[in-house]
């Protein structure tokens, strides 16, 4: 038994030495697949290809997976994807996740992307804010110079011959944020050369490198011209992408459809197509090649490389004697040549990385797993944790298995043989005094619209898998590969999915948890209830509350006494608003002898991504608000998903959940409105029967509100996404389309000043306005017919005003509203006036 430190064995995925050249922690949180005999060799036939390229754009889901798989598998050259952003400001069609969560979501996803093409994933600090209009925005909101070293930053790590962009650097690109990341890539290849741009780089370690061309990677899908323009342009380049790998068994074109469907929180799954697809690539910088290849005169060989003549001929005998049927025997060269590329790796980025990826070959030529369990995936820091280490050898060799130190000074610490085909059991009991894992660029709040992350080594990184850990190094007949850092996971098996598993994480001792994140204060006494659920056994303290301004409480405190793990006790506390009460936030903090905790920990969990943690502050915003509405009774149909409903009971309506394939016209009697989630059209495919049953409930006094929906996608058949035509979405016909306004301060004009929804119950002003979120509105209705009434024109600066955010009509004897405001936002943020506006719009017509 050995008792360690947490903070001794959490090391960063880059101590693998998996990835030198770009010293980044890049794991994706899930161990890697043991490849077959096909996919060593595949791996093994990249030892020898010494290039690289670096794919630039906005977004998650913006990277082109046709061509990554084709340069990661078929050119068989490192290929990475720097993402400026995590896709924290986009929609969500799997869950109601938004903001950091979904930028965690997306995070996830573009790693598993990257699993399946072969690919490596980056990202600056820009967060996504939004959709934006023009570059202009984006760098004001972003910084520009902060977010251009970052982009240098990634290249000098990673040292790429070739740059290739998404978008091009101008208005055609349609997003701001995509505009930007062809304005950054291009400034980058200038400066990334250059010693005395940002020379802070090199002061941490990282060298000068200029990469040797940047192209743009057009799409026929924004200009229709492409191909003949590609004809001839001699600055346009046609590569083939649809070829077929025999030893992976799938075309890249296949392979890039398995990665793009990773993206399913955007809804982009996509066909694994076959055959010819080309590629079109513009040449912006660098010289111009002078065949059609982009990598013509680059030594993608090892005699880039100093003495690596001796090398290149190693590899090519490894190629020559690897034998399928016994992948083992060639583990020893393998070995033998991983050490002595480890030796140059300081002087030598290449050498580095290629014996990261040769250390990695003779695990899997051997067969070797490593598995570092955990009991349960929850542990409290503080508290003494025991892993469990399963090392299984499953071919016949000779190996070792050292338990490295994570001090390196300490040297090795214990050693056994493994034998094959028996799984050897080791033991590692940890102290626990660690910090809570969470993801690390949500450690610090974030700078405007950039996150703070610290320290500069993490960024560009995609996680850091900072967990509970081992180090642990494999030895043949060597002096050992580099350690290895084994994460812990926790492993079951599901009656359904079969084995599952999931990261071991590092908690607070307790997650502490208001039943809301905001409170209408609609006058008088005000009660906030609160949950502490323990994170670890015998958990004892008391549970505080801090207070804004003006108000009082009858018990600032409450005693906790929780006897098991994943137990909670509820609490509740009356706020009692004095003749000054002020909006802020109500804030709980737990206080024990095991320790403190004033955050609430969400648990993420879909099925194509590992479970994910995050914490949000335990607190509650207290908002003061003189706001009525005439509806008790709200049913709600959910789309894609939002928090809506819990924000409909914070104005006291009772809320129900109406599942569409169960509407029924006499059901739908006993609601004072009915409400649609965002994207219902796009999602809910039962609307297509009982959406005429919505439309007769209106004709018969009812209140129909529908958020907003997205234009129409269509599939490769042709098939649309949206369950209903669009033009019979409302009584009268509308068009839905792609106009937003994206400045949450734009100024509104009121339309009709003296309209019900402006005035009834509520009285609506432009001070109703202020305080907004990220943007106005999206996806505004177009082509009015005349029996629709605009209620309200914005505009973002510089555009025409728009008038499709807010639309109403009388229908018989109810009323039919449909609105692209951004109500999904603001509503959980707590903005007043989102909140009388809405409850203006659920109230009953009256004449």
């Amino acid at each position: 038994m050995h008792h360690r430190s947490f903070r001794a064995l959490r090391v960063l995925a880059a101590a693998l030495l998996l990835l030198p050249l770009s010293n980044l922690p890049v794991a994706a949180q899930r161990p890697p697949a043991q490849p077959d005999a096909a996919g060593i060799l595949h791996r093994m036939q990249k030892l020898n290809v010494l290039g690289s390229v670096l794919y630039i754009a906005a977004h998650p889901d913006d990277e082109n997976t046709r061509l990554i798989a084709w340069l990661a598998n078929g050119k068989k050259v490192r290929t990475g994807y720097l993402s400026l952003t995590r896709g924290e400001g986009g929609q969500n069609l799997i869950g109601a996740e938004m903001g950091d969560a979904l930028g965690i979501i997306r995070t996830q996803e573009l790693l598993e992307a990257r699993r399946i093409d072969g690919g490596e994933q980056f990202f600056t600090r820009a967060v996504d804010f939004g959709f934006s209009k023009n570059a202009a925005e984006s760098f004001a909101k972003w910084g520009k110079q902060e977010v251009l070293s970052d982009v240098v930053r990634v290249i000098r790590m990673f040292r790429p011959d070739i740059i290739i962009t998404r978008f091009a650097p101008d208005r055609s690109a349609g997003h701001g944020h995509h505009e930007a990341s062809a304005i950054l890539a291009e400034e980058a290849f200038d400066l990334a050369g250059d010693p005395k741009a940002f020379p802070e780089h090199l002061e941490q370690g990282l060298q000068a490198w200029q990469p040797r061309r940047l192209f743009f990677n057009g799409s026929t899908w924004w200009k229709k011209d492409l191909a003949d323009l590609a004809k001839n342009d001699p600055d346009w380049l046609t590569v083939d992408v649809g070829g077929y790998d025999p030893l992976l068994g799938l075309s890249y074109t296949e392979i890039a459809g398995r990665s793009r469907s990773m993206h399913k929180s955007q809804g982009f799954g996509a066909a694994e197509t076959r055959g010819e697809m080309l590629e079109y690539l513009k040449l912006v910088k660098g010289d111009r090649p002078r065949t059609k290849d982009i990598f013509e005169g680059i030594d993608m060989t090892w005699g880039r490389v100093k003495g690596g003549a001796a090398t290149a001929a190693r590899v090519d005998a490894l190629l020559a004697g690897f034998d399928p049927e016994a992948p083992e025997a060639s583990a020893g060269m393998l070995e033998a040549l991983a050490v002595e590329l480890g030796s140059w790796a300081s002087s030598e980025p290449w050498a580095g990385y290629i014996a990261g990826q040769l250390a990695q070959l003779v695990q899997f030529a051997t067969g070797t797993t490593l598995e570092m369990l955990g009991d349960a995936p929850y542990h409290a820091s503080g508290t003494p944790l025991g892993l469990h280490l399963d090392a299984l050898l499953r071919r016949n060799v000779d190996m070792t298995l050292s338990h490295a130190d994570g001090n390196e000074a300490n040297g090795v610490w214990a050693s056994t043989t493994l034998k094959a085909g028996e799984v050897w059991k080791g033991q590692l009991d940890l102290d626990g005094h660690a910090p809570v894992d969470e993801p690390f660029w949500l450690a610090r709040p974030a700078i405007g619209a950039r996150y703070a992350i610290d320290p500069p080594s993490r960024i560009g990184a995609a996680v850091a898998d900072d967990g509970p850990s081992g180090r642990v190094t494999l030895t043949l007949a060597r002096t050992g590969l580099p350690p290895m850092t084994v994460r812990a996971y926790h492993k079951w098996v599901d009656r359904v999915d079969g084995e599952r598993i999931r990261p071991v994480y590092i908690t607070p001792v307790a997650s502490v948890i208001p039943k809301t994140d905001v409170l209408i204060a609609t006058g008088g006494a005000q009660h906030i209830t609160v949950e502490v659920e323990a994170l670890t056994d015998s958990l004892t303290g008391q549970l505080n509350v801090t207070l804004p301004e003006g108000w009082a409480t009858t018990k600032d405190l409450k005693l906790v006494d929780i006897a098991k793990r994943n137990e909670r006790q509820r609490f509740t506390f009356q706020l009692i608003p004095g003749e000054h009460a002020r909006p802020g936030a109500v804030r709980f903090t737990f206080t024990g002898p095991k320790g403190t905790a004033d955050r609430t920990l969400h648990e993420i969990d879909h099925p194509h991504i590992l479970p994910q943690v995050y914490y949000t502050p335990a607190e509650v915003e207290l908002v003061p608000l003189d706001v009525r509405t005439t509806a008790r009774t709200v049913g709600y149909i959910m789309g894609a998903g939002d928090e809506v409903p819990q924000a409909l009971e914070q104005l006291g309506v009772a809320v129900e959940m109406i599942d569409p394939v169960s509407i029924t016209a006499e059901g739908l009697k006993k609601y004072d409105a009915i409400v649609t989630g965002i994207r219902a059209y796009n999602t809910a495919k039962a609307l297509k029967q009982t959406h005429p049953l919505l439309l007769k409930y209106v004709e018969d006094g009812g209140t129909l509100v529908i958020q907003y929906n997205t234009t129409p996608r269509f599939s490769v058949s042709g098939v649309s996404d949206f369950v209903i035509d669009p033009a019979t979405l409302g009584p009268h016909p509308f068009k839905i389309t792609r106009d937003r306004v994206t400045v949450e301060e734009a100024p509104p004009t009121f339309l009709d000043p003296k309209h019900p929804l402006l005035n009834t119950p509520n009285k609506i002003t432009a001070s109703d306005f202020e305080g907004w979120v990220q943007e106005r509105g999206l996806y505004f209705p177009g082509e009015l017919d005349p029996h629709y009434t605009p209620l309200i024109a914005w505009n973002d600066p510089g555009e025409q005003p728009l008038n499709g955010g807010l639309i109403v009509c009388d229908h018989g004897k109810g009323r039919y509203v449909y609105t692209g405001i951004s109500f999904f936002r603001q509503l959980p943020a707590g903005v007043p006036g989102a909140y009388r506006l809405f409850a203006n719009l659920i109230s009953k017509r009256s004449d």
